[in-house]
């Protein structure tokens, strides 16, 4: 294991994650991706949703990700599943860093009776991206000191069923900026690095 991905490990693992487990029954997993070979040049990858009007979250940036299906025997498993059938990454344990916290998820500001958990990989090897259309319209690379560039805050309009939000949000050079839930895992993700990188 490298110095990084052992630095990486640690600070994932330094707390319990948050667990909705008990209290809310539906959720999905979801894949958060991290290369590089230092801290400072550290990514983190993210799909941009296939663009289709039968979906509510067409377009959007978000991580690989999806439901649990029978065949998976963990929730691991789904993250793994669904990374794989959405980029065509073949996600091993090993490259698994951790969880953080669940994170409930909620419509025009209402709490839903579902929760997202995500999982933190670290992969230092080559490999082909090859995406689903029907799912991922793109997948792209960006450095974490970049997401946390304040000239990159921005807002995010949502407007659905008669509710006009203006949510945070941060620009990662494409429309829509990243907002919502993954940004909210961003975040949980740049606040566990930035406490053990002190």
């Amino acid at each position: 294991m490298s110095s990084l991905k052992e630095s990486l490990y640690s600070a994932i693992n330094v707390t319990m994650p948050v667990d909705l487990s008990t209290q809310l029954d539906r959720h999905a997993c979801v894949a958060l991706i991290l290369r590089g070979d230092s801290w400072d040049n550290l990514e983190l990858g993210y799909i941009q949703r296939a663009f289709s009007e039968s979906d509510r979250w067409s377009g959007q940036l978000a991580f690989p990700g999806g439901k649990r299906e029978e065949t998976d025997k963990t929730d691991l498993d789904a993250a793994l599943r669904e990374t794989r059938e959405e980029i065509g990454i073949e996600l091993t344990n090993p490259e698994l860093l951790g969880r953080l916290n669940d994170i409930q998820a909620r419509k025009a500001g209402t709490m839903l009776d579902f929760y997202i958990r995500p999982f933190v990989f670290f992969i230092e090897r080559d490999f082909n991206i090859v995406l689903d259309p029907n799912e991922v319209a793109d997948f792209f690379w960006i450095r974490l000191k970049e997401i946390q560039n304040p000239h990159r805050v921005t807002t995010y309009r949502l407007q659905r069923d008669n509710i006009s939000l203006e949510l945070p949000a941060v620009y990662l050079d494409r429309e829509p900026p990243l907002w919502g839930l993954s940004y909210m895992m961003t975040l949980n993700l740049l606040e566990v690095l930035a406490a053990a990188n002190k």
